[in-house]
């Protein structure tokens, strides 16, 4: 699953990185999107920035991560969709329609995840793009509307099986979008569910980097960019070192709640 991440891009930068993908992309970011700042501990409940299409276009808006279906009629007696498995998404009502034409992309910098140890601890791991591009989730939103006229957007993240790499981490990954594949989840006019849904595979070994990171990622409470520095996780196996020539020394490695 995926139950944090970060988002440290200016708008400018995440703005540039799509347009290269989405000829149909609003320049102008709706109420909050623009200004976000840097975020290190994203969680559950709190507004996320989502890309969804509309009216021909695709626009940037602030959403409540944690799906609610548009049918439910009290959102405190539903179970928060914060994930969405990529293989029931056909098949669950909570996810059928919005897959037809509720489709969007969460962009992100990375995602935490936690290492279970055979003792029952956990250690939290960051896990980001290799090149240190923009993360793409695939996700899917729906608006939800209230007694009394209130509405609410709420999105979920898609999550696929892990790749082998990843897997060493965690058995599920956010399912994440490049090339072709951004224009095409976003075209819910053009592109049916069944091709949508064809587009979500674990993505290839080597496409990310993975580090264990401090423990206090663990509280939602705690933010700042020291929360992705690495440190040591002396429990993961170490890469072989390989010998010096002739003895010599080897060289020196250089949230509020929208509801």
């Amino acid at each position: 699953m995926c139950g944090r991440f970060t988002y440290k891009f200016t708008w400018q930068e995440i703005h540039d990185h799509l347009a290269g993908f989405v000829e149909v992309l609003k320049k102008e970011a709706g109420p909050g999107v623009a200004d976000a700042p840097p975020r290190y501990n994203i969680a559950p409940t709190q507004p996320i920035i989502v890309f969804r299409r509309e009216g021909g276009t695709v626009q940037a808006e602030l959403m409540r991560w944690g799906l609610v279906p548009e049918w439910v009629k009290d959102p405190k007696d539903f179970p928060l969709i914060v994930n969405a498995r990529s293989e029931t998404l056909k098949e669950k009502a909570s996810f059928r329609n919005p897959l037809k034409n509720k489709r969007c992309i969460i962009p992100a910098s990375g995602y935490y995840e936690w290492l279970r140890r055979p003792d029952g601890s956990k250690t939290p791991h960051y896990i980001t793009n290799r090149d240190d591009s923009p993360m793409l989730f695939a996700g899917l939103w729906s608006t939800w509307m209230g007694p009394d006229g209130e509405e609410v957007d709420t999105a979920t993240i898609i999550t696929v099986p892990a790749n082998p790499e990843l897997a060493e981490i965690h058995d599920r990954s956010p399912a994440l979008l490049s090339g072709d594949d951004i224009s095409k989840w976003l075209d819910t006019a053009s592109v049916n569910a069944d091709k949508a849904h064809a587009i979500l595979k674990p993505v290839p070994p080597g496409t990310t980097k993975q580090f264990a990171v401090s423990p206090r990622v663990n509280s939602a409470r705690n933010e700042g960019e020291d929360l992705i520095v690495p440190v040591f996780d002396s429990a993961r196996p170490k890469p072989p070192v390989e010998a010096s020539p002739s003895g010599s020394k080897p060289p020196k490695k250089s949230q509020l709640d929208l509801f």
